[in-house]
């Protein structure tokens, strides 16, 4: 499809939490497509004529200045969304830049407009309070622990743990919200205890993770956008009008959420899935889901789901299966699935889907992958592969969390699965009377390694850091040391 495109081209497409946008191509080179928002939004999709005279979308919600609503993006690693359509051509506007400075995903133009579109419907003054120019001030606050001290910069308040969080009882003051105006996100844990009251009330919080939920999560009268929440005992949440994330985790029973449109404007992301999982009963208008889990996800777990044109399918360990496939088949409105980690795959998944018209997939064995090109070849579904990996690469290194790192550098991956592998041996030696002391020099050795593998490929990032941080603290775990001692010795012992 990208090879079709030229600049100019206009898309319409479905906006963050409800109604429509468009975005316009500035820029194809052979790398990458280069696009803008158009300053227009509505409940429906417009006509190419609507869109005649509608300008740039100029961003300055929370600390943005100065800043259109345009993004590079690369086709190869963002596969087009199913229900970007393009409606036709017309001049660019004046003041367009050829290229944006910025990289990210197909509908991230819009999605900045439909942020700056809520920013633009706040209250004035909790607008003015975020963009006063001042030195963070401290701010001393008292949730039921003692007085702590925050800064008034805190765009995330975490209350699960440490000196802030509040006792397991008693009344909680809110009103430390009153101090905060840049507090976009917030973490909690445990009852309600006067959350959703005090959300109501700062509608600059668009963001909940909500952890050991209550059976009712009821954010209907906030300005929540983005929830994820997990408990044994969470049974129903009920979301806002524009909410257009809800991240779920492990649930006692199958949960039922009420959102607008009976999801259709929401991303739906399921983590810690087992097979045994079902998504939660009232979005059958979603059209986005993610399902995260171990090493076997089930197809069923999103059998009722028919108007779904987007599923991500993502393993956190081997062996990468896909059980129930059959049940694919009844999702004919499927067009795009991407997948991460399918190590367990075959090649007769795309048989399934009768309506597919992209498969992505990163990490497969290298075998299926020369199936599915054969079986593809001559089909109308494009296919996007990286990150095969021989049988024999994953004989040796299918449990090794440092796997992937081959997939950006042969050698340094090699490296690091090497020095896993090492001091996975020299933990799993020690005597069942181990002290952290005797784990103490093998974790070290591991860091030590990551850091000249580093210092040699330049390969770890953010991303790979914290990757790195968790295969530290599950090693660190089988050892017998404490988590906290095991962050402490990470953060002092690596240079990445």
């Amino acid at each position: 499809m990208t090879d079709q495109l030229r600049v100019g081209d206009v898309a319409v497409t479905p906006l963050p939490g409800g109604g429509y946008g468009a975005c316009q191509i500035s820029e194809i080179t052979g790398e990458h497509v280069t696009l803008h928002a158009l300053d227009w939004s509505g409940p429906r999709p417009p006509e190419l004529a609507e869109l005649h005279d509608a300008g740039l979308v100029q961003l300055d919600h929370h600390s943005w200045t100065d800043r259109i609503a345009q993004i590079s993006v690369f086709p190869q690693n963002h596969p087009m969304p199913p229900d970007l359509e393009w409606i036709g051509n017309l001049p660019v506007p004046p003041g367009v830049p050829a290229g944006g400075t910025s990289f990210s995903g197909w509908q991230s133009p819009v999605g900045d407009m439909a942020r700056q579109r809520r920013w633009e419907r706040l209250p004035e003054p909790v607008r003015a309070a975020y963009r006063a120019l001042r030195p963070p001030e401290p701010v001393t606050a008292d949730l039921g622990a003692g007085p702590v001290t925050l800064t008034t910069s805190l765009g995330h308040l975490d209350l699960r743990s440490g000196d802030i969080a509040p006792p397991a009882s008693g009344p909680v003051d809110w009103s430390v919200l009153d101090r905060l105006p840049r507090c976009t996100e917030i973490t909690w844990s445990g009852p309600d205890r006067g959350l959703t009251a005090a959300l109501a009330r700062h509608p600059l919080v668009s963001g909940v993770n909500w952890l050991d939920a209550p059976p009712l999560v009821d954010l209907s009268e906030t300005s929540v956008l983005s929830l994820r929440a997990a408990g044994d005992e969470l049974r129903e949440i009920r979301l806002p009008d524009g909410a257009h994330h809800l991240n779920l985790g492990p649930t006692g029973s199958r949960c039922t959420v009420r959102a607008a449109d009976r999801g259709r404007w929401l991303r739906l992301a399921l983590f810690l899935v087992t097979p045994s999982t079902l998504a939660p009963s009232g979005l059958d208008g979603v059209r986005q889901v993610s399902l995260t889990g171990a090493g076997v996800l089930s197809a069923a777990t999103v059998a009722g789901l028919h108007e779904m044109h987007t599923l991500r399918l993502q393993w956190t360990g081997p062996p990468g299966r896909l059980d129930d496939p059959a049940a694919l088949a009844g999702l004919p409105g499927v067009r795009l699935l991407e997948m991460v980690d399918a190590y367990g795959m075959d090649a007769d998944l795309p048989a399934h889907l009768p309506g597919l018209r992209h498969l992505d997939i990163h990490g497969l064995r290298g075998s299926v992958a020369k199936e599915l090109r054969a079986r593809l070849r001559r089909t109308e579904v494009g296919l996007s592969l990286a990150g095969a990996k021989s049988d024999r690469w994953l004989a040796a290194n299918m449990d090794n969390p440092f796997r992937d790192w081959a997939d950006d550098d042969p050698k340094a991956g090699a490296a690091a699965c090497k020095a896993f592998a090492a001091a996975l041996r020299a933990v799993d030696r020690l005597p069942a009377t181990r002290t952290p002391a005797d784990a103490e020099p093998i974790l070290r050795t591991l860091v030590e390694a990551i850091n000249q593998i580093d210092e040699k490929w330049g390969i770890v990032d953010t991303l790979r850091r914290e990757e790195a941080g968790d295969a530290f603290v599950t090693l660190a775990t089988r050892a017998g040391v404490p988590t906290p001692t095991a962050d402490d010795w990470f953060d002092k012992w690596r240079d990445f």
